[in-house]
């Protein structure tokens, strides 16, 4: 009995699984697993399907984008097509879409940026490109990319070049699309650069002790770290250039034809205290203020350079004057010269130097030297009570006077300095504490150098215990005017003096009243003495 149920179970199930069968063999069709697929361009991919029965037929509606090979779609350039199969009486159809591999922003920095900074004024636009590439990692020429920023109010970009430009300070983001493919990057725009305001400033020269100053005043100069200023002196108003790198002043490039000037915060001015190697070339003179600022971040050139500073002429071919010729006429204030005797246990040394600072930068310039004594009591006491008139009429004299000295010289540095040989015999040619004019005429070298001369004061000094001797400038401490109106007789081994004026000028040649005093003096004297002897047995 079991067995007789066992064969019928068989049976049922065997008619089941056929009758199933079958009625899926009849309900079961040809269709793809996907409506549509993307592709790459140069790139493949399989469409995969199921159902139907016998070979299939497959065909590609535009074979120029893409086309089917038993099932395998090749992209061959961007675009859309339809990729239909025929299997039997059935048909199957998927769209394919042909896209690119990637999208990469590029700019100045590299061809792959994901931040560009924009500096209002300085560098305010810069040209986006897009790198694409196919499924074989190979660029496409002529790829058609389309660009939006996201806050046109910050930066704008032209949709079909991706060139930006910055409107105003902020940060937007550029997006950069093509076929199936995208990429953004985040545009910094920072502030303008900010530059000193020349409109309204002064320029002045002077000349302090042995330079000659500029001073550009009216101004309000920054003075912290990331601001600079230099300056150029030209002959002519032609503009010269300026080398840069990296946005700063190229030092190496342009030594030698630029100077620094300082700052003063305090009284809102800038100046240098070199102007004297310019105003001694026998031209005009015409400045140039370069400005150099540090920028709020680095931008990058289309060469790749970086730049991280501004650096500018903020005046151009402003004519300065040198600073007058009378004033000039005190360059000689720190003038000495001098002879000394030194000696030691082993050797024993003479020396003669002249020291002064002039207005001159240039080694091995030719000047004349002249000495002469002043006899002239109008003109000394106008320098003594500080009249300035003193000077010029010294002058005056020094030229139309004859000189105990006269020499042409060279000068070894702006501080001259000579010892090789004695210039002159000062114990003979001098008068302890008789003044005399040091005048100082440079070489203009046929017009090379601006004519400069140079008009001093001095007092003369003579040891009375070795050869030593000096002359010091009127500015010196050493100089002395103490009993100006006093007279004063020359030692007899002194040489006859020619620039001796009429009349009686103390300190220098004979005078009747330094005789007198002294003859005062002696009677005093021999009156004192009987006096003493008289009086000094007396208890």
């Amino acid at each position: 009995m079991k067995s007789k149920y066992l064969i019928i179970t068989i049976i049922l199930i065997v008619l089941i699984t056929i009758f199933n069968g079958k009625v899926n063999a009849e309900t079961s069709k040809f269709s793809f697993d996907k409506e549509s697929v993307d592709v790459t361009l140069n790139g493949t991919k399989y469409i995969s399907y199921t159902g139907g029965t016998g070979s299939i037929t497959w065909s590609s509606s535009d074979t120029s984008i893409a086309t089917v090979n038993n099932g395998v779609v090749k992209g061959l350039k961007i675009g859309e097509t339809t990729i239909t199969a025929k299997r039997g009486e059935e048909t199957a159809s998927c769209k394919v879409k042909v896209i690119y591999n990637s999208l990469q922003i590029g700019g100045n920095e590299s061809k792959n940026v994901s931040k560009v900074n924009l500096i209002l004024n300085e560098h305010d636009t810069e040209n986006l490109y897009a790198t694409v590439k196919d499924n074989e990692y190979k660029e496409v020429s002529n790829a058609q990319v389309k660009w939006t920023s996201s806050d046109s109010t910050i930066v704008t970009v032209d949709s079909n070049s991706g060139k930006i430009k910055a409107v105003k300070a902020g940060t937007a983001t550029i997006t950069a699309t093509a076929a199936g493919v995208t990429d953004s990057c985040e545009v910094t725009v920072y502030s303008a650069p900010e530059f000193t305001n020349f409109t309204n400033a002064k320029y002045e020269t002077s000349l302090n002790g042995y330079s000659e100053n500029l001073k550009i005043s009216g101004i309000t100069p920054k003075d912290s770290i990331g601001y600079n200023y230099y300056f150029m002196i030209t002959p002519n108003s032609t503009k010269p250039e300026l080398a840069t790198k990296h946005g700063q002043l190229d030092q190496d490039t342009m030594k030698g034809k630029f100077g620094n000037l300082s700052v003063n915060a305090k009284e809102n001015y800038i100046y240098t205290r070199k102007l004297s190697e310019y105003s001694e070339l026998n031209q005009k003179l015409y400045l140039w203020v370069i400005q150099e600022t540090k920028l709020g971040n680095t931008y990058y050139n289309t060469d790749g350079s970086y730049t991280n500073y501004s650096t500018k002429f903020v005046v151009e071919a402003k004519e300065i004057k040198r600073t007058t010729l009378p004033q000039l006429n005190l360059i000689l204030q720190k003038f000495s010269i001098g002879h000394w005797t030194s000696s030691t246990s082993n050797e024993t040394g003479n020396y003669t130097y002249i020291n002064f600072n002039f207005p001159s930068s240039t080694e091995n310039r030719k000047f004349t030297l002249k000495i002469g004594k002043i006899t002239n009591t109008t003109i000394l006491n106008k320098i003594k009570n500080n009249d300035y008139s003193g000077i010029t009429e010294l002058l005056t004299y020094a030229k139309n006077n004859n000189s105990i000295y006269s020499k042409e010289l060279t000068t070894t540095s702006t501080a001259y300095f000579r010892s090789d040989e004695a210039l002159f015999d000062g114990n003979k040619l001098l008068e302890n504490k008789a003044y005399y004019y040091i005048y100082v005429q440079f070489d203009d070298e046929n017009g090379k150098y601006y004519p400069i001369e140079g008009i001093t004061l001095g007092q003369a000094w003579l040891s009375t215990s070795s050869s030593s001797w000096d002359l010091w400038a009127y500015t010196s401490s050493d100089f002395k005017w103490d009993n100006l109106n006093s007279t004063y007789t020359p030692s007899d081994n002194k040489t006859e003096d020619s620039t001796v004026a009429s009349g009686s000028l103390p300190k220098a040649g004979k005078n009747i009243i330094m005789l007198s005093c002294l003859i005062s003096v002696a009677i005093i004297g021999v009156v004192t003495y009987k006096k003493y002897n008289t009086y000094k047995d007396i208890k």
